[in-house]
């Protein structure tokens, strides 16, 4: 299954300043970029013999965080994104690419993983794709695994609305815009959805609109990790 806007965000016209943009911190959507990144390769707890599967790797900045794995498998739309990653990564002997949308890579034979990445891209998803990501998920973590996600994250919908208007009243039109026209996590909607199918979740607000969220599988039927 492809996600509806696969297409809409395939980042290819945006590739070569994607890095220079990510580092305006000032900007609402990118405040905090740097230290989510940073966060979720901590806590994915990724040793040198750990399967990896990171989702939306974009110009590699978040697996240029990891000193050394097993294996890492990175999936992307973006051909233009991939050829700006690849020299950033020599140092993971063990890497694969595979140009896919998030949703649809799932249709290969991946195997199992002891964790999966991810940082901005699971917005693009809409809420009924975000739950059947989150299964796919599940099924691919090994016992005692880990994913970890930073994003652009509210609390809920009330706040969602609540931040649209507050940003629109101080005349920044550009953060409304996204946050109407792209599929920010709702912080609620997704710790209900993933603890429901079995993961322990952990949640960490780094801005106005961005969170990371650890999920972890427990190791056994005790539940404990």
């Amino acid at each position: 299954m492809r996600s509806t806007n696969a297409e809409v965000f395939n980042h290819d016209s945006d590739a070569a300043g994607y890095d220079q943009e990510v580092r305006n911190e000032a900007d609402p959507i990118r405040n905090a970029y740097r230290d989510v990144l940073v966060w979720v390769i901590e806590e994915a707890r990724i040793g040198s013999t750990a399967r990896v599967l990171e989702l939306g790797s974009g110009t590699g900045n978040l697996s240029q965080l990891i000193s050394g794995c097993s294996e890492l498998i990175a999936v992307d739309v973006s051909e233009k994104m991939e050829s700006i990653a690849k020299p950033k990564l020599a140092h993971l002997a063990n890497r694969q690419f595979i140009q896919a949308d998030i949703l649809e890579v799932f249709a290969h034979p991946l195997g199992y993983f002891d964790a999966v990445i991810s940082t901005y891209t699971i917005h693009h998803l809409v809420e009924e794709e975000k739950r059947l990501l989150f299964e796919n998920i599940y099924d691919c973590l090994c016992p005692g695994g880990r994913a970890v996600f930073g994003d652009l994250m509210v609390a809920n919908e009330a706040q969602k609305l609540a931040k649209i208007r507050g940003y629109l009243e101080v005349g920044d039109q550009t953060t409304a815009r996204a946050m109407e026209q792209e599929f920010f996590w709702l912080v609620d909607v997704a710790v209900t959805e993933l603890e429901e199918l079995g993961f322990q979740v952990r949640t960490k607000r780094f801005s106005d609109l961005s969170y990371g969220v650890v999920a972890a599988k427990p190791a056994d039927s005790s539940g404990l990790i």
